[in-house]
């Protein structure tokens, strides 16, 4: 406070003097004489605040005005105190001085410092100013201040309505709902009264020809009153949205010392320190931008749903969603050369390790907010059109092709970011999904769009080091790969496909990523499996050499890492996909390649010595893969159960289940192979392998397949009784069945 030891000096005495010429009471700890003209006493505490604020003097500091604010305005008694001293901080120059130097990173203190005053104002007890009249007057001043002076006084109150709007929570806690019938019209009112006043301040308060400092200070006021099922437009309807858009953009990612990029500054703090909390709390927790992240997305996401369609919008969006795909790439780059580059790095009890995940979830988050908004405006736009209306349709198209480039753009961003979806996973993220699949079905749409994005993606050395020892060394390169390959998980599964892109680009690179020889991550070999089994799965061509190279890699992982069900069912689908368009060879050891790969796979019978009835650990998950009911023994049980527990049997369980796919010409013969196989096996195994076969001929086949097949089970086992069950399946079939 001001040194209380010396007397108010002849400018404080007129300022009181003009405040109060009838020389009534000022404070209530100042006393005047009747027979003066002007004070004659020493004046209070009050009397020198109210002088400070006026007039600060060289060594006061915004901090310091506030400081007092929160010292005296609760305790206040007189409600003409109360107007003196808030007419005296509006016109404090250095709060809200002409010339708006004060950064508005200091000016936000005016926020949270009017919460801390309304908070202590509703807790106290008498014999303080009514809670009524505290807030009639507060308003009632600043209604007048505005009124005075719209162009110029607009903007100061924004800061003081935003703060006391932030305390409504605990003042409806204290007083409305215990006394109702007292506060709750008053409050009703007052609410009413107090946001159209907001409305209108906030309409003079954004321009063009306002400083930064301004327009950011009001930005961030009008996303702690926004409230998210309001409507924009009632709040700025004369203002257009293109303008706040760009701004509120601009406070979050682009300032280096305000916006979200003081995040950086993780990267330069030692987590040892003692006093690497302090840093962080000072240095970036206490940024109002960092605080108000996710209230600044959601006003920012509800303009983007109300921006039309033209052109100029459309180069709007692209150029905000640059911003921010720079902002993730800076970061991503940036925590790879950190010690956050780890995956223990997520769990670590750390403050600074627990504070940096802590706050990338929360810009993640934020980001997902402004894609859901851009994104929803799609959905908005092409739901309910008019098929049959030409002009409509037209307007349809323009719009789907803005839309895959903006998706593709999103894409990118997410790609950058898929390091911190992964430290905190992706379960009950629902506009996460929101925003990745409809960006990815958006962008798929774009053909050759989609697969050079991906192409960059994973190709580019800048952003991925595919080198085994790097890449297995780098968590957050990692996840970019994981990425890319969950986008081409989609890609395989539409209708979309290029088997070029497939075969000279994808099939390879996915071949070497599940390859556990060079790469020890899970995560990345399990996605490089799927890739595959999808690409074996959707592609409309392949070739057989593609297939054996695959089949030897599932070998080799067997058991270590696949299990034999895994084993089975994944060459499987890669047989079926091969017998049902077999390639036809001319003057070639085989017909065609369906005779080829069933050759191939009844070789590799031979080779197998390893008999493990041992159960895997650390299995790849083949997730695209269906999972066979039954249980997996600890031991050989091969009476009851229907899953394969060595490699021997994985291998002649697949020829089993591709029994329905095999040539009529060639039917039987691949039979007497397979019940030589089986043959050779040792008993156990010959007894679960020879159940299947009988599942497969009994279960599995169409008509003509079925009387050849059981024909060679009569002749061949010599088992009679299972004609019974045959004649029941016959029997059971339709018509249209039997004429196949």
């Amino acid at each position: 406070m001001s040194d209380l030891s010396n007397k108010l000096g002849p400018q404080g005495r007129a300022l009181i003097y003009r405040a109060n010429p009838s020389g009534e009471n000022v404070s209530s700890t100042t006393p005047y004489s009747s027979n003066s003209k002007y004070p004659q006493a020493t004046p209070q505490e009050l009397d020198f605040l109210i002088n400070d604020m006026r007039f600060p003097k060289k060594d006061s500091s915004i901090q310091k005005i506030l400081g007092y604010m929160y010292h005296y305005v609760p305790y206040i008694k007189h409600e003409h105190n109360l107007r003196l001293i808030i007419a005296s901080f509006l016109n404090n120059p250095l709060c809200f001085g002409q010339e708006a130097n004060a950064p508005f990173e200091e000016n936000y203190a005016i926020i949270e410092v009017f919460k801390l005053i309304t908070d202590k104002k509703l807790k106290i007890s008498q014999p303080t100013l009514p809670i009524k009249t505290f807030y009639s007057v507060i308003l009632k001043e600043l209604t007048n201040f505005v009124s005075f002076n719209p162009q110029v006084n607009s903007w100061k109150v924004l800061p003081i309505l935003s703060g006391l709007f932030l305390s409504n929570e605990l003042r409806d806690q204290l007083y409305m709902i215990p006394n109702f019938i007292e506060y709750q019209w008053f409050f009703s009112d007052w609410d009413r009264d107090s946001t159209a006043l907001f409305r209108k301040a906030l309409g003079f308060s954004l321009a063009p020809s306002y400083p930064d400092n301004i327009v950011n200070l009001s930005l961030l006021s009008y996303a702690i009153t926004y409230k998210k099922d309001e409507k924009v437009k009632d709040y700025t309807s004369g203002i257009a949205h293109s303008f706040i858009i760009s701004k509120l953009v601009d406070l979050l990612c682009l300032h280096p010392t305000s916006s979200v990029a003081v995040l950086f500054k993780f990267f330069h703090i030692n987590p040892n320190d003692p006093e690497s909390e302090n840093i962080v709390q000072k240095e970036i927790s206490q940024k109002p931008v960092i605080k108000h992240m996710n209230r600044l997305s959601f006003l920012l996401e509800s303009y983007y749903k109300t921006l039309e369609y033209d052109r100029r919008y459309f180069d709007l969006i692209m150029r905000d969603l640059v911003k921010i795909r720079d902002l993730n790439r800076a970061f991503t780059h940036s925590t790879q050369n950190s010690a956050f580059n780890n995956p223990s790095s997520t769990t670590d009890h750390n403050p600074v390790h627990r504070q940096f995940w802590y706050y990338m979830k929360g810009l993640l988050f934020a980001e997902i907010l402004v894609f859901q908004g851009i994104l929803t405006r799609f959905m908005s736009a092409t739901s309910g059109f008019a098929i049959f209306n030409p002009f409509r349709r037209h307007h349809l198209m323009e719009v789907e092709s803005q839309y895959k480039e903006i998706s593709l753009s999103i894409l990118n961003s997410l790609y950058y970011l898929n390091f911190t979806l992964l430290s905190i996973g992706q379960g009950g993220f629902d506009s996460y999904n929101f925003v990745y699949y409809l960006s990815t079905e958006l962008a798929l749409n774009s053909g050759v769009g989609f697969e050079n994005l991906t192409k960059t993606m994973i190709g580019d050395y800048r952003e991925i080091n595919l080198y085994p020892d790097v890449l297995n060394a780098n968590y957050v390169m990692r996840a970019k790969v994981l990425f890319v390959l969950g986008l081409w998980e989609n890609y395989l599964q539409s209708k979309k496909t290029n088997d070029v892109f497939i075969k000279e680009f994808m099939f390879d690179l996915c071949v070497s990523l599940a390859d556990d020889r060079k790469y020890s991550d899970n995560d990345i070999i399990e996605a490089g499996h799927s890739v595959l089994l999808f690409s074996f799965s959707n592609s409309s061509s392949y070739r057989i050499e593609d297939c054996a190279e695959y089949i030897e890699l599932l070998l080799r992982q067997f058991p270590s890492r696949i299990s034999a069900q895994q084993l089975s069912i994944a060459i499987e689908t890669l047989g079926k996909k091969l017998l049902s368009t077999p390639v036809q060879y001319i003057n070639a050891p085989h017909r065609d390649s369906a005779e080829q790969f069933i050759a191939h796979l009844y070789s590799d019978n031979n080779v197998v010595a390893a008999n493990s009835a041992r159960k895997p650990k650390n299995l790849v998950s083949l997730d695209p893969l269906p999972a066979i009911a039954g249980k997996i023994a600890p031991e050989y049980e091969f009476e009851n159960r229907l899953i394969p527990e060595t490699s021997r049997e994985a291998l002649i369980l697949t020829i089993i289940n591709l029994i329905p796919y095999l040539p009529l010409s060639t039917f039987t013969s691949w039979l007497d192979k397979i019940q030589l196989a089986i043959g050779a096996s040792m008993p156990g195994e010959a007894q679960f392998l020879t159940k299947m076969l009988w599942k497969s001929l009994s279960e599995n086949l169409d008509l003509n397949r079925v009387e050849l097949g059981i024909r060679w089970w009569y002749d061949v086992q010599g088992l009679p009784q299972q004609e019974q069950v045959v004649q029941k399946k016959l029997e059971h079939m339709t018509l249209e069945e039997k004429q196949l």
